[in-house]
């Protein structure tokens, strides 16, 4: 029995050391989700526009080119659930916050609480941004081991980045994504349809996420707070690739928001005129080029308005 024990022991060892040193890893190290909770509060006395939304607004808003006082507050597959989150959190905190920047993608509305993208995110948003999210069950052992709550390959990938470049933040300070001419994908008809795929969910149920954004909006409007919902450009081949009765029932969604919210306006961009094929990196991305000419229009909008 004492050599059946000193086995196990034997074999559980590196397991245990392995996912000790994970684990002390993303407790330790600055990620996405701890740097930009340290750094909006920061800006609790001098933010005067907000941004948030999915890897939209992450990578094609850049605070740099808005004249007002803004910082981006959105990340990589955020859902309506956690803009929602974060605001409620934060917004009571700002002094001076006059703008909230919404970005609507095709999937925004239809996306389901707690869906597959939420798999490993929402627990990093409970523990690094001290979210008291719902869909994370105080029973759940990932709730109190980010370590197991990501694919162990992704974790190696992640250290072994930080070893080479010394951080895995992948944002400026002012929260806009970095990327550069190696992220412009070549072939961007053919990765449009693809996305296309991945992007519909075949559902046309926005109830929820609609009553999310009266929601969004009436806690802004209290706070004398304007809200714009921005639909981002994309990329021809993207845009006819899927439903155009979906398409239709998005922009009527968020019309409907503008005409009865004194506080909110509609932007639809999506095929914009101004925006050329060149101002994006792939499907429904912007390059820096192309972030540079939305954050200026946005910010013009914006300026006009306040």
């Amino acid at each position: 029995m004492k050599k059946l024990t000193i086995k196990i022991a034997i074999f559980l060892l590196p397991v245990i050391l392995t996912w000790a040193a994970v684990e002390i890893f993303y407790r330790t190290v600055d990620t996405n989700y701890s740097r930009k909770h340290e750094v909006i509060q920061e800006h609790y006395d001098s933010a005067e526009i907000i941004i948030l939304g999915s890897s939209h607004s992450y990578y094609g808003l850049n605070p740099e080119y808005f004249n007002q006082s803004t910082y981006n507050f959105s990340n990589i597959s955020q859902s309506l659930y956690f803009d929602e989150l974060l605001l409620n959190k934060h917004l009571d905190n700002f002094r001076d916050l006059k703008a909230v920047v919404l970005t609507i993608g095709y999937f925004t509305l239809t996306q389901e609480d707690d869906g597959s993208e939420d798999r490993w995110r929402k627990y990093f948003y409970d523990q690094h941004m001290d979210l008291d999210v719902p869909s994370v069950s105080r029973l759940d052992p990932k709730r109190y081991s980010l370590a197991i709550s990501r694919r162990f390959n992704r974790s190696v990938d992640l250290i072994s980045e930080y070893a080479k470049n010394g951080t895995i933040i992948t944002h400026l300070a002012n929260g806009y994504g970095i990327q550069d001419s190696t992220d412009i994908v070549s072939d961007k008809d053919k990765v449009s349809l693809n996305i296309a795929r991945k992007h519909e969910n075949g559902s046309m149920d926005y109830k929820v996420n609609q009553e999310r954004l009266e929601r969004i909006i009436a806690a802004c409007r209290k706070r004398g707070v304007q809200v714009y919902l921005v639909q981002m450009p994309a990329y021809p081949a993207y845009y006819k690739a899927l439903n155009r009765e979906k398409w239709k029932m998005i922009d009527e969604v968020l019309g409907s928001l503008d005409r009865s919210s004194d506080n909110v306006k509609h932007i639809n961009l999506t095929r914009y005129q101004i925006f050329t094929r060149d101002d994006l990196r792939d499907a429904d991305h912007l390059t820096n080029k192309g972030a540079e000419k939305c954050s200026i229009l946005l910010s013009s909008v914006i300026e006009s308005d306040l």
